[in-house]
């Protein structure tokens, strides 16, 4: 709720051969509607096919996304949520993902894709 709050963060997953993964804590989001964008670090390569579920509501949203290219979100979630992602890089190798999730509300003009400083 604090990076909702603040626009976004970064999040850094762990990458074994060119798979991770990630689980968030079962949150209250009383059918919240986030639009958003995730973006990878630029200093990563490769292209990165990134699914989230929510695994209460059995929502989805899939994307691939090109180091330092913004790939914009739309979700609806329902009154609780926890969300399951997987990361899978087109390199078969160890590393850790680093990724600005973005978000912002209908009065924000500013781009969720751009991270803060």
């Amino acid at each position: 709720m604090t990076a909702i709050r603040d626009g976004g963060g970064w999040v850094s997953i762990a990458i074994e051969g060119g798979r991770g993964s990630a689980t968030t804590a079962t949150i209250p989001t009383m059918g919240l509607t986030l639009t958003g964008c995730v973006r990878v670090w630029d200093g990563h390569s490769g292209r990165w096919d990134i699914r989230a579920r929510e695994n209460i509501n059995q929502g989805a949203l899939s994307a691939s996304a090109l180091p330092g290219q913004g790939v914009p979100f739309s979700h609806t979630f329902g009154m609780r949520s926890q969300l399951e992602v997987e990361f899978q890089w087109s390199e078969p190798r160890d590393t850790t993902l680093f990724l600005w999730v973005g978000v912002k509300g209908a009065d924000d003009p500013r781009d969720a894709c751009v991270p803060k400083s």
